[in-house]
This record gives structure tokens, sequence and C-alpha cells, in this order.
């Protein structure tokens, strides 16, 4: 099982929706990110100012640079995140037009992210971003988004005087059969479901001995990551899953 940090973009993905690293063809793999990730990115239609979807933050660029990266404050800007180019082809298979994308998967608990952008070369704010901070202590000028991420409904371990047990939490829409399948389940994702405690929202608790456990959620046949939960890792057959850690 490997960490699920920020990894390189699959081919199977970029040629079913129209994707092209460098618009030349790539071989086809399995894609490794994560449900919401591919969701958003195939529906994303033009570059627009960031916005946050899911607990992820998108990230979009004009065409025109050969090279676009993002660097982030939680990360003291000393590790640059390249973009990938999001191509539409028209009804004749032809490039219509393109731009660039980054989607931020994991970041921290916080109600602002500060980044910056290197373009071909260059560091510069975001020209998509009309939010700016000033940092006087170095003189630079960063971007900024806000971040509204709910934290109170979220996959979690619980402690009581029975012992420690995980409360997972879904957000959806109503009226859903939403099923877990993990580790503690062999991966048999019919032995665990969620139960609908208000509109669109899906709660199950289990007794959990310490450890670490990898998991998904499951709707009918689709089976992806936890957006409550940001921990994640990749299975051996390159399927994203969520992690969570039982302490004593």
């Amino acid at each position: 099982m490997k960490n699920a940090g920020l990894f390189l973009f699959c081919a199977a993905f970029c040629a079913a929706a129209g994707f092209a690293a460098k618009e030349k063809e790539v071989p086809l793999v399995e894609s490794k990110y994560s449900f919401e990730y591919r969701e958003i990115a195939q529906k994303m239609l033009n570059p627009s100012a960031p916005f946050e979807k899911d607990g992820l933050i998108v990230f979009s660029a004009e065409e025109g640079p050969h090279y676009v990266g993002i660097a982030f404050d939680f990360e003291n800007f000393q590790k640059i995140h390249s973009f990938q180019k999001r191509v539409i082809l028209d009804e004749n298979g032809e490039k219509s037009r393109s731009w660039y994308f980054y989607i931020l998967e994991e970041y921290p608990k916080t109600d602002r992210i500060l980044y910056r952008l290197i373009i071909d070369g260059l560091w510069t704010t975001d020209p998509m971003n009309m939010k700016q901070y000033y940092d006087e202590a170095t003189g630079i000028r960063l971007s900024q988004i806000d971040v509204k991420r709910e934290y109170e409904m979220a996959t979690s371990v619980k402690t009581s005087a029975n012992g420690n047990s995980v409360h997972f939490v879904y957000k959806g829409k109503s009226g859903q059969n939403v099923r877990v399948a993990g580790t503690f389940s062999n991966w048999d994702s019919w032995i665990y479901k969620l139960t609908e405690t208000s509109r669109g929202i899906y709660e199950l608790t289990l007794p959990m001995n310490e450890g670490t456990y990898y998991y998904v959620y499951c709707i009918g046949t689709k089976e992806f990551p936890d957006r409550t939960n940001h921990e994640r890792a990749i299975k051996d057959n390159g399927q994203a899953v969520s992690k969570i850690t039982v302490d004593n």
C-alpha cells in the first residue's frame, strides 16, 4: 500500500475525457486518481478562478505557456506541483481548445491557503485569482483562496469506555444505498451499510482495534474514497482508497 499523495495523471482518464500531456498519445493504463478528482476534471469546460468542490481545490490557467506549476505556503513553497493540460476535441477529433488545471487533494485544516504559480520559469501570482495577500516579511505578493470545508461531519476515530471505534460519515444525495468496505471486512462491500441519519448524511460506527485500516464507500458497483477523510493510499491494483489509524 503506497501513500496517496499527488501522483502522475493516468492515460486511461486522459484518453476518455479528452486530456493530453503535451498533446501526445500515451499508453492506456488504469486511473489512479480518486473518484471525486476524475469527476471534477471530466466536467471542467473552461479555465476559471480557483474554487473548492467536495473538499478538493481546483486551479486553472489559460493556454499559452509551455509550463505551469504551483507551490503552497503549507509546504513552505519548497515543492512545485505541475498543472495538467485539458484538451477539448471537436467533432472531427481535432483539438478545439485547451488550458491547464491542477486539483489539490490533500491540504491542512485551515481557513485559507496561500500560493504562487510558476509560469515558464517565472514566479507570479495567479492571473485567474484577484484575491491576494502581501507578505510584509518577504515583500512578496501571494495569491489567496479561502477554505470553507466543514469538519464537524467527517469520518473520525471515537474513544469511549467500551473501546475505540470508527465513525464513518458519507455526504451525498438522499435515498442512496451506501456501503463501506475495507481491510476490516476483507473488502467485502455487502457486510456494512450506512444509515441515512439526516437528508444526504449517512453514518455508521464500527468497533475497531488499534491499527491502520483502508476502506472505500460503495454505491451500486462504484467504489470511491471517503471525501471527508483526506488520508489516502493506493492499492496494488491502482485503486485510490481512504486510510484511517486507530491508536490506543
